[in-house]
């Protein structure tokens, strides 16, 4: 295959095989599980085998195949096989409830449904309950242990038109109903490529991946530009700081990439037990998923002996726009530069540019935007507009030296006696406050107005006295942002890909006024 085929993404669905036939690369670990090792040319060979048992079992082209489990190899084949057999993987965390696996079938309409169930009891329960039945020994499908398959019994299963989408991820739903982005084939390949040509992950790294395979961040930023560029891939089905902390200090991995809890978690570990994770082998510690504050950020490099990077995207952007790889680590916190080849501009409420140094709505523009979401017209012209631009409903302002940083979501703002807060600048606030773990913000109507309320997780073992911490606000923001409430909670509501879930925090919020 042409390089100039896979820069445009028709091989995005053979990038195993691509790279198990660069020298030396065939025999090399693609995914390493506890004990065991899958090489690059067993990945490629399993993949094969179970694209043409997909076919067999009656998989087309345009069909939805529905992949229900969490981080194992046998996820991994079964993603690229239906990508292979010209299908559009759907990946789902099996940490979901029943009610929300079925409204994303209801919604999917999947050929195919494959339970990955021996990966955990959540996905061994899902099968069970669909009457799924174990796969038969066609070819490919060997050595696939606990990999159970249902057809869908339902109306609207027939292949979709749009045969160039290649995966369809559903949103978290922390904002409202989730929604099927379709991500294409040139998409992925146009990412993976952009992601190949910064250096953000390389063939001689062994990357520890803990990021759920049904989220954008761990499937596209990680498995598929990891598997693009030839490196290792640690893959663990469920986080443990402990697990990360052995991972780089006696495993000699080279790249992390997590979300702001994951690493909380980690410098509550490395604090309880007064353990040191120098020296390491670490050259890139990345964040991502969400915002981090200066000082989790100036922790987190103490903590690693090395700058912590940044980036900003959404799965509508698959899912990357801008980073801070390739560029000098800005001191402060930053979403980083647009990547090559993507534009982003900062637009008024009117659609026109903001002016320089204003805030405005984050756009973006290029090869990595969505298809649209699945069955679903309107919303997707209200998303991407007739000039291909992707309004992505978040609020951000350059830098001087052309960095973007994100202030928060348009959806999110709170009017609080007729000025504008946004909570993305009030959790930044609350999490330099020592003994703060993870915190979220919202707003509460009350007579009139409204309110700001604020969740607080602390780190183990420790507590968050609320009106203290009010106090420490009171220096930092302006009157109209202080929170009117504080509640501390053990642990903050999140979504199965580890993000807050500001829906339920809202309701929470809403619930303690009756």
């Amino acid at each position: 295959m042409s390089a100039d085929r896979a820069e445009h993404g028709e091989g995005i669905a053979h990038i195993v095989e691509e790279a198990a036939h660069r020298p030396g690369v065939a025999g090399k670990p693609a995914l390493v599980l506890d004990s065991t090792r899958l090489s690059y040319g067993d990945l490629a060979r399993r993949v094969d085998g179970a694209a043409l048992a997909l076919r067999a079992a009656g998989v087309t082209p345009g069909a939805r195949v529905v992949l229900v489990g969490e981080n194992t190899a046998e996820v991994v084949v079964l993603l690229l096989a239906a990508m292979r057999a010209g299908a559009w993987a759907v990946p789902l965390n099996a940490r979901m409830s029943a009610g929300e696996i079925d409204a994303i079938l209801a919604h999917a309409q999947p050929r195919m449904v494959c339970y990955a169930s021996d990966s955990s009891p959540e996905a061994q329960a899902h099968a069970r309950r669909a009457g799924a039945r174990p796969a038969p020994p066609l070819a490919g499908l060997q050595g696939l242990c606990g990999v159970h398959l249902a057809a869908f019994d339902g109306a609207g299963t027939e292949a979709e038109p749009v045969d160039d989408v290649a995966l369809m991820l559903y949103t978290s739903g922390s904002t409202g109903t989730p929604k099927g982005v379709m991500l294409t084939h040139a998409n992925l390949g146009f990412v993976t490529a952009a992601s190949l040509r910064q250096q953000v992950l390389r063939e001689d790294d062994f990357i520890f991946h803990a990021l759920p395979l049904s989220h954008s961040f761990g499937l596209v930023s990680a498995l598929l530009c990891g598997l693009r560029a030839g490196a290792t891939l640690q893959l663990v089905t469920r986080f443990s700081a402990e697990r990360l902390a052995r991972a780089i200090v006696d495993d000699g991995i080279t790249v992390f990439q997590g979300v702001p809890a994951m690493y909380a978690r980690l410098q509550e570990w490395a604090l309880q037990g007064r353990r040191s994770l120098q020296p390491n082998r670490l050259r890139l510690a990345y964040i991502g998923g969400s915002q981090v504050d200066a000082g989790r950020k100036a922790q987190a490099e103490a903590l690693l002996g090395l700058p912590l990077h940044q980036g900003y995207g959404l799965t509508e952007a698959a899912p990357a726009a801008t980073r801070t790889v390739g560029h000098a680590p800005p001191a402060g916190v930053s979403a980083g530069w647009p990547i090559p080849g993507i534009e982003v501009e900062l637009r008024d409420a009117h659609g026109g540019k903001a002016p320089p140094g204003t805030r405005g709505e984050v756009w973006v523009r290029g090869p990595n935007v969505m298809k649209g979401y699945f069955r679903d017209a309107a919303t997707t012209r209200a998303a991407v507009d007739a000039q291909g631009w992707l309004h992505t409903g978040d609020v951000g302002e350059f830098g001087p030296a052309g960095d973007l940083a994100i202030v928060g979501r348009i959806k999110e703002m709170i009017i609080r006696g007729g000025f504008n807060v946004y909570p993305a600048e009030i959790e930044r606030a609350i999490a330099a406050y020592p003994g703060v773990a993870q915190c979220a913000v919202v707003g509460r109507a009350v007579p009139g107005d409204e309110e700001v309320v604020a969740f607080v997780e602390p780190l183990a073992g420790q507590r968050v006295d609320g009106e203290a911490l009010r106090r420490f606000l009171r220096d930092r923001l302006a009157p109209y942002k202080i929170p009117a409430e504080v509640v501390c909670m053990t642990a903050l509501p999140a979504t199965g890909t580890g993000k807050l879930a500001k829906a339920r925090i809202k309701a929470m919020a809403a619930e303690r006024t009756r």
